[in-house]
Parts: C-alpha cells; structure tokens; sequence
C-alpha cells in the first residue's frame, strides 16, 4: 500500500481534536480540564476513560491503553495504521497525500477499504434506481408513499433505494470503478460461482426489493436490508421472505450491529435513553416523527454484543414491545443479556395488533411519547409477566427460580438485590422466604453457570471486542529515564538544555523508556516541537510506541526543574560509571599473563571509582529555558 506522507499524518493530528474523535463512540463528562466516560473497550461500571485534549491522547485505566487519535481509532475498528489514517481523514473531510504521489489504487487498497467504498457506489446506485423515471421505480416508490406513509424527502435522507429486477449494471459499474473480483465476490451483493471468475457473470443477490442501507456506528454502508415487494421475481432464492440482510462479510455480522446507531447517539445526548424498536421500517418511522433515539436490531434475537455497543453512550434503554405473550417472551429473553453488560431496562407495551409504525400513523408522536414516558421498569414488567393468573403454590415458588436465573448476570450485588425487591413488590409473596429461596437459587446457579457468566457478561462496547489485561507500561514506571521523560513532555523546555548536558552514552538503550529518552533529546536539540512529533515516523516498534502514549499520560511531578533534572542525571551518569567498572572488571579477570593490560585497565577502573566517590556529574546550573 502507498505510503502516507508524515506532513499528511501531522495536519490530521493538527486539524482533528481528540474530544471529537472519541465524543462520537463515548458519552463523555468535563471532569477538569480533561474528559471522562466509560470504556468503550471494555465493560466497566465506574467510568476510567479519560479523554486529554490538551496533550491530543487517551487513556483507559481499565484496560492500561493510551494513545492519540490513531490509536484510539486502531483499537476501535481493529483496523491497522494506514487504514485509521484514511477513515479520519474521511470522517473528517481532511485531505491525504501519499509517497507516490496519487494515493492507492484500488486494487492496493484493504479489502475492508475497497468493501466501505464498494457499498457506498451500490447505495448510489440503487438510489438513483428508486429516483429512476421507470415503471418499475415508480412502483417501488408508490410502495413507499402510499403503502408506507413515508414522504420521499426521507428516502432521500435514508438514502433507500431500488433493486431492478434484471439489471447488470452494478457489476459492470463497480468493475469500471476498478473494484477487484475479490471484493465484488466478498461484498455479499452477488451469487458469486467459485468456478466462474468472470465479474459480469456474477447475479445480483437483491432484485426487485426495496433496499434499505445499513451503517455502523460510524455512517458508513456496511450492508443492506432488502424488503419484499410485489415486484420480487419469483425465481428469487429468498421469494418468500419478506425481508433479507445482505450476507455474513468482512463489514457485517448482523448480530454486532443496531440499525440507525449512527443516528441516535446523537439525540442521546439530550434523552438520556435509547429506545428499541423491531424493525427497520419502524425506526425510520420513529425518526421521522421525532422521537431520534430510536434503535433497531437486525431481524434477528438481540445479542449481548448488541446491547454492549450502547453502554459508552448510556446505561438506559427503552424496549417497545408488541402487547401479546410473544412480545413478553422477547423481554425476558433480553433482560439478563442487559444486566450481563449494565443496562437499566423499561419496557413500553403496545396495544395488540399494532407495531410502532402503526401505532404512529394513527396515534400520532404525543401519543407514543407519553407511552414511553410511561414504560415500566424491567422488573416488575417480568415478576407479572412470570406469574400466571391464578397461579398455585408451585408456580409461585417456580417464579422466585426464574427471577434468579434472570439476575444471575448482574455483576452488583447490590443492584441484583435492589432489583429482585422491585420484583417481589409487585408479587404476592412473602418477602422474608422469597428473598431465602433467591439466596438459595443463586448460590446453586452462579456456582454451576459461573465461567458462562462470566463471558457473557464481559462484552464489550463494539463488536468482536479484544478483552485484554492491563497493560504492563500502564502503570507509572520509575526509573531515571522514564522520569525525565514524563517531565520533558510536559516541560517541553527543558528538553534541548537536557539533551546538551544528557551524554547518550548513559542510557540503556535495551529498554524502552531508554530509546525514548534518547529520541526526545535528540529530536528536542535539532529544534523540532512536542506538538510536531509523530512517533510512529521514528521509533521502530508498537512496544515504544505504546510507552511513548503511556508515559504522555502521566502527570508530571510538581517540583523545582533544576533539582528534579539533575536527580535524574545523577542516576543516569552513576549507572553508566557502574556498568563501566563491572565491565573493566570482567576483563580484568578475563586476562591471563598480560600484566601491562592487566595494569592499564586496572588504572582506568581506579579512575572510575573516583569519579563514583567524588560525585563529578554533569549538571544543569542556573536553568531558564526561556533563554537556554
């Protein structure tokens, strides 16, 4: 892949502040001069995200990264280097330039890159299908008009489109586009033969559908839900399914991904609260009558995976519910998925019959605003839905079992107790022997369930999440050079007047901290800027790099810069003095007969334990930076 010029990586770092990149995935709160959230890589109650515009990093104490806003975007979409380099400058309208010149062709590019840019053509293109002066067009919009209730202006905002029935001109415009076979094979948008390795020949999966993108959190078309019409030619493989998602692919998996997410992080802002709907179409319905913050899954039973992306940007969720017993199923089926990653839970039933769609159409929005103003709290929603009509002394025994095998992935006890009270409340039953029974149900299914609690509840805040230990450099490190390092980031000053009096000599380069010391220095004395320096053009690998962003987040220590310096180069030029006289030494014992040697090493090594004893260490005298 073509290389992206240092100038190109600095003026993104210049142009893009830090609390945006991350204000996008994390629900953050001014804490100071910096920003603080919970960890979007990590499940955790107390939040240890801290955002540092000022020094353009991160920091996550729960999991021990730290980094600028390549990093952040790296551990985020799991992409590489480069590729967190394109997205920002993409997300942000920055330009790029590369070594060669005229950046990637396609066929260099990723081949997640290709598939993001491939899915963004074939949404223009059946976009235009839908806005198309054609019968068939005309009929899909009519769909959505007069069948639907929607206005075209939201398809436009959407951008819903069409898929022709026969048509080849997707494959024949993406291949003008220069997208390779393998993309177009692994895009999920064609029935690709493995023995046929001609583009033109592979057909459309999608043909005389509606077609509605699909995007991650981030807006970019990643695939397509495609509804049924009457259009739908009766040769299609999936004819009788109303509604088809574009396969499994290198962008999607249909259980890591909430439909219309990109959207309503941003009304959440204001609401505090997310709301959950069925379907695709319903959201859409909710957004275009103001209530924004409405989700969706993908036509499939909601995953932990799904409900862990919310919890950066909220803990609660509104579930709308269809008002029959299948509608009380699905909530007890999600709400130990939501305690297991710390979700607070209503539920708002719909009268029977009617979806959020309809219910909107004819109730207005005042009407679905006071009914999810109005959602009940998950618990009592569950202990009534548990406990039938009439119920015997058994059922009543076996609803205390359900609620504790409901509870066991909550990961507060306290919060686990405090919603088992809000249960029992609205329940017949003595709270003195239910709460026993609990107790006693618990015990047997946290031992026995333990390690499947455990993985469940650990999901993290975006998808295929990578739980990791905390890092080894996230915690302050405390030897001479890291020190000086920690200081000199924060006191940019000091760095030259240091590098001239800093012998090179003295640092252990076998350690991280020492590289880093001795390419600061270096860097500092030639004249550059803190703000100028881009780690990954200089040091040679992620281990230095990763120390480099974990030492930036530390805090310097608040003392007078000559003492603390010359401390620290005391430490330094006394290490070097040691290792001089255990090397002479060595050699000393090393040599056999030669005694003129033996003599001449042995003066050098009387020398340096002069030095050692005398205390004769280079120091900084009289430092003013201003004028140094």
């Amino acid at each position: 892949m073509a290389l992206i010029t240092r100038q190109s990586i600095e003026n993104l770092k210049l142009h893009i502040n830090i609390y945006d990149v991350v204000a996008r995935e994390v629900q953050l709160k001014r804490a100071g001069r910096n920003w603080v959230g919970l960890s979007p890589f990590q499940n955790e109650k107390t939040p240890s995200f801290n955002v540092l515009p000022e020094r353009g990093i991160f920091k996550c104490f729960s999991t021990g990264l730290a980094g600028d806003i390549f990093k952040f975007v790296q551990e985020l979409e799991h992409v590489t280097f480069v590729e967190a380099v394109e997205l920002l400058a993409e997300r942000f309208n920055q330009p790029l330039e590369y070594e060669k010149g005229a950046g990637p062709k396609p066929e260099e590019r990723s081949l997640k890159r290709q598939l993001l840019e491939l899915h963004e053509y074939a949404a223009d293109y059946y976009h235009e299908a839908f806005l198309a002066d054609h019968p068939e067009a005309a009929e899909c919009r009519a769909y959505w008009t007069e069948k639907r209730g929607f206005p075209l202006d939201l398809a436009k905002e959407f951008k819903i489109g069409f898929a022709p029935v026969k048509s080849q001109k997707l494959n024949q415009r993406l291949i003008r586009k220069g997208f390779t076979e393998k993309a177009l094979r692994d895009c999920g948008l064609f029935y690709a033969r493995d023995y046929d390795p001609d583009p033109l020949k592979f057909r459309p999966r999608f043909r005389g559908r509606l077609m509605v993108p699909i995007r991650d959190r981030q807006g970019q078309i990643i695939a397509f839900t495609a509804r049924q019409l009457e259009l739908t030619p009766e040769d299609d493989p999936a004819h009788q399914a109303k509604y088809i998602n574009s396969p499994g692919t290198p962008l999607f998996s249909k259980s890591h991904i909430l439909f219309n997410l990109e959207r309503a992080r941003e009304a959440v802002r204001e609401t505090q609260r997310f709301v959950m709907v069925e379907g695709q179409l319903d959201a859409i319905r909710c957004w275009h009558e103001g209530v924004r913050e409405t989700i969706a899954p993908q036509g499939t039973s909601i995953t932990p995976e799904q409900l862990a992306l919310l919890r950066p940007f909220t803990t609660k969720l509104t579930v709308v519910l269809d008002g029959d017993k299948a509608g009380q199923k699905a909530a007890l089926r999600m709400l130990p998925l939501a305690l297991g990653v710390g979700l607070e839970l209503h539920f708002a039933a719909l009268p029977a019959e009617q979806d959020p769609d309809s219910f909107l159409q004819s109730q207005g929005a005042d009407a679905f605003q006071e009914l999810l103003d109005q959602a009940e709290a998950a618990m009592p929603f569950t202990a009534r839905a548990l406990l039938p009509d009439n119920a015997s002394a058994q059922d009543r025994a076996q609803v205390i079992q359900e609620l504790a095998q409901i509870l066991a992935p909550c990961e507060s006890d306290v919060a686990r107790i405090a919603y088992f009270e809000e249960a029992i409340e609205v329940l017949p039953l003595d709270a003195v022997a239910a709460r026993h029974d609990f107790d006693l149900h618990l015990s047997r299914i946290l031992k026995r369930a333990k390690p499947i609690r455990n993985e469940a509840s650990l999901d993290s805040s975006k998808p295929k999440q990578r739980l990791r230990p905390a890092a080894p450099t996230s915690k302050k490190l405390t030897n001479a050079e890291a020190d000086l390092v920690v200081y000199i980031l924060h006191h940019e000053d000091y760095g030259a007047p240091l590098a001239e009096v800093l012998d090179p000599a003295w640092l252990n380069y076998e350690a991280t901290e020492g590289r880093l010391l001795g390419w600061l220095t270096s860097e500092l004395a030639e004249g550059q800027k803190l703000s100028e320096l881009e780690p990954r053009a200089s040091l040679e690998n992620e281990a230095d790099i990763d120390a480099y962003f974990q030492l930036l987040a530390q805090e310097s220590p608040p003392l007078d810069p000559e003492v603390f310096i010359n401390a620290q180069l005391e430490v330094l030029y006394k290490r070097h003095l040691d290792r001089k006289k255990q090397s002479l030494a060595a050699q000393i014992a090393n040599l056999e007969g030669d005694f003129e040697k033996q003599m001449e090493l042995q003066k050098k090594l009387s020398e340096l334990r002069k030095d050692l004893q005398t205390n004769q260490v280079p120091v900084l005298r009289n430092l003013n930076p201003s004028t140094s």
